[in-house]
This record gives structure tokens, sequence and C-alpha cells, in this order.
């Protein structure tokens, strides 16, 4: 049930009837359209890549009967039959459900309504429709607007020349005029609402910039209680920021959503990752995205990379099976990728080996044999290896939290003695420990972690992020 006069079909968005993006590739994202002119039903090929076909017919308009098959984009495209219901209403469906509905002329005798009143009533019809569906719209413009006045304005001549040719270029203004009040009264409606919007985005936008500066400052800073203070205006400024997005929000959702998915195509990936982690954040600091970059870029310089990129898939099965187990997110076994690049065999300075870079204590707690005199050493079995390098991942969230897997990657890297150390000392700075002084950012902009900590973070996701997307790299 719709009050549109036109009805869009396609793969678009905003087409009244959508067809699946992904299943039907033959049709076009605006395809046709069904329009309801001079008291019948059209179908218009807008431009379709693929043709549109009535009961076997190329066509680019044509009227429809009930009982017509419509195919869009040639054999092979989506198949419907249009019918109308001839009762009190005039009803197409498609695929069985109702799309739009108008309603037919059983009006009474013409003699009962004087031509004016008619009009009058053709106007306020019409009204009501545009005004529906520039509400269906979102408060922008539907693209209907020219053709329910087309529509009325052949409605109000076939009334009026019955009654008294001389009326209709009369009659046809005033609907006109009537119409034009009415667009009035919901112009000023839109444009107040734009205005509103306007002044969302300007307060926004102010704040983006002093969120900016306050980054920068904290960037270089490095007084713990002038990082402290910066960190508390940044909380406020972030909060104030978030509530715009959520004002707007109410306003015009798609006006939120282009601000959510801002940025660039590495804001948006990284967006994507943190989400996985439960780690979002309203502004990742600048740093960490320019060593993320970094760590991206030195990736693919490696001479190994596709060496690298290969072992992983080898194993990668095996790894997200014994992680899944564990409610982790695949991606925080992109350990292995930065501690051994996936080798099982790999050894370290400090005498951690394998894939997952235990040394012999760590191996020891997670039940790993090592039997040196036998030539025993799990920690290079990748299945019994994983298996703990899953468990101890899993410990970490425990220790920390259930939505702390940044922390969790830290303490990998740090040790969860080292990284509790952090947190106690926290607890005894003023104002005492707070959920949000756990959180990874936080001690990331007030410099709590080790330096090499600092990178080790970073260093993963950029593992994550090249790997994901190995056509994009170049990997395969």
């Amino acid at each position: 049930m719709s009050p549109k006069a036109v009805i869009r079909i396609g793969r678009g968005e905003d087409c009244d009837v959508r067809f699946d993006s992904h299943r039907d590739t033959r049709v076009s994202s605006h395809h046709a359209e069904i329009r309801f002119e001079g008291g019948r039903y059209v179908v218009v090929d807008v431009g379709s890549t693929n043709g549109t076909f009535v009961n076997g017919k190329l066509v680019r308009t044509h009227a429809l009967r009930s009982g017509d098959k419509i195919v869009f984009g040639a054999q092979g495209g989506p198949e419907v039959r249009f019918d109308v219901e001839d009762t009190f209403r005039t009803t197409p469906r498609i695929n069985g459900a109702p799309a739009f509905e108008v309603p037919v002329a059983r009006r009474p005798p013409p003699d009962l309504f004087p031509p004016s009143q008619d009009a009058a009533m053709l106007a306020r019809d019409a009204q009501v429709k545009i005004s529906q569906a520039r509400a269906l719209s979102g408060g922008k413009s539907s693209g209907q607007t020219m053709f329910i006045m087309a529509d009325t304005l052949k409605r109000v001549e076939a009334v009026t020349h019955r009654k008294d040719r001389k009326k209709t270029a009369k009659i046809v203004m005033a609907i006109v005029l009537l119409s034009l009040a009415g667009f009035g009264a919901l112009g000023f409606v839109i444009w107040q609402q734009k205005k509103q919007i306007e002044e969302i985005l300007h307060k926004k936008d102010g704040l983006d910039k002093q969120i900016s500066k306050i980054q920068v400052a904290m960037q270089i800073e490095t007084d713990p209680d002038k990082l402290a203070s910066l960190e508390e205006q940044l909380t406020a400024l972030t909060g104030k920021a978030q509530a715009a997005i959520g004002e707007l929000q109410k306003k015009d959702k798609s006006e939120a959503e282009k601000i959510e998915q801002s940025g660039d195509e590495l804001d948006r990936e990284i967006r994507r990752l943190l989400a996985k982690f439960n780690a979002q954040t309203y502004v990742v600091p600048p740093i960490f995205k320019q060593r993320l970059k970094h760590h991206i870029d030195a990736t693919l310089r490696r001479s190994n990379t596709k060496q690298v990129y290969a072992r992983k898939q080898k194993y990668w099965p095996m790894i997200i099976k014994e992680f899944s187990a564990r409610g982790l997110p695949e991606e925080m076994a992109y350990v292995a990728w930065t501690e051994s690049q996936f080798d099982p065999l790999a050894e370290s300075s400090a005498g951690a080996r394998g894939m997952w870079q235990f040394i012999e204590s760590r191996a020891r707690e997670f039940e790993l044999r090592i039997e040196r005199k036998r030539g025993i050493d799990e920690r290079t079995d990748v299945l019994k290896s994983t298996h703990a390098a899953a468990r101890y991942l899993a410990n970490l969230l425990a220790e920390f939290g259930e939505d702390s897997f940044m922390l969790a990657l830290a303490s990998y890297n740090k040790g969860e003695n080292g990284m509790r150390r952090v947190l106690h000392k926290i607890a005894q700075e003023p104002g005492g420990f707070r959920k949000d002084k756990r959180d990874f950012w936080h001690l990331y902009r007030l410099k709590k972690l080790p330096e090499e900590t600092l990178e080790y973070v970073p260093q993963i996701l950029a593992a994550a992020i090249v790997g994901n997307n190995p056509k994009k790299y170049g990997l395969e």
C-alpha cells in the first residue's frame, strides 16, 4: 500500500521493489518504473543494462494488463506476474503483494458534485499523496510530485469537460494554487529541518576540530598531570560530539550514517576491526593510525610476505576452529603473524619457540611437553600450541574483562603481570580505579604502556588488514 504514483524497480536502496544485489545481477540499480497514467498502468524501462521484457517482448514503454509477465534483465532475470484487482480500488500486485493503491473513478453522477467541489477534493487528495510520498522519502524529494500533479490535472479535465468546458482552465489553475500552498507549508517544514541539520553538523564540526587539537597536544605531551587534564577535556568533547550524532540520527538517519562511514578506506577498516574487538572509540589517536599505516607498508615491503600468507592459509582453518571454540574473534589469531610469521619452528634469542612463541615456563603452564633429552618440544606442534595459545588469550580476557580484547593482545606481548602492575598503579592515582581507566585507548593516550607494547597492537591490526584483503595487497 503506497500513495506513490510511481513504483521504482531495481537493486538500488531507494527502489520500492528491490531485488537482491548479489543474486539478481541482471537487474540494474534503477531498472524500471510502473506508473499510473491516464487511468492505466504502464511499465517504463528507465535505461536498464539488460532490458525489460513483457510477455517475451523487449519494451521501453508498455501499457500493462492483468496477467502480463514481466522479466527484468533478459533470459535468466527475475520474472513477475502483474495482476490488477478490479474492485472498489485498483491495486497492482507484484508476486502476490499489493504494491500501491489508487482510487478508481466510482463516483456519483456529475450533477451531484459541482466541478469546483470535485476540483477541491482532487487538490486535497493530491496534497495528501505528495506529503505522504515526501514523508516516506525521509523529508527529501520523492520524485513523485510531477506524476501526481499530472494525473490530478488529467482527472480534473475529465470531470470539468463534462460539465463546463470554459471552467477547465480556472479550475486547473485553482488546483495548482491550492497545491502550491500545500507545497509552501511542506517546503517550510523541510527548510526548517534542513537548517536544524546544518546547525548540528556545524556544531559537530567545531567539536571535531577541538578534539583534533587536543589529540595533537596529547601526542607531544609527557607530563602525567597535563595528560590527565587533556584526557578529561577529550572525554567531555567526544561525549558532546556523540550526542550531536545521536541528535542527527533522529533528524536524518542517512546523514548520520554518512558521518559514521566517513574517513578514508583505512579508517573504515580500523572501525571494522575495533568493532570485532569491542574497542570502538569516537576517535582513534592519530599516532596509532600513523603507526598502523607504517606497519602495513613495512609488511608489504618484506620479500617473504607472500610466503607468510601461504603459511597462514595452510594453518588458518585449524586456528579458527580453536579460537572460535573460546569465543575469540579470528583477528586475534594474527598474533601468530606478528610473533613468528606462522612459522612452527621459529625461535627467538630469548628462548621463545614455535608459531605462538611460548617461553618454556608459559608452555608448561598450558601443558605443552618439553623434554630436551628426548627431543620433545610441543611448542613446535601446530595443533597443540594453537590450543594452548587460544586458552592463554581466553585467560587474559578472564583477567582483564570480556570486553578487553585489545588489552589481552597487549598483554600477550607484555605479560599479564606487567599489565596488572599498570592497572594497579592507576588504581592508586587520584580518583581511584574506574572501568573506563582499564580501556586500552585510555592507557594508550596517557602513555601508560611500554613503547614495545604500544607498537605491538598496531602490528597485529596491520597483519589482520593485510591478511584479510589478499587481493587488494597482491597476495593471491
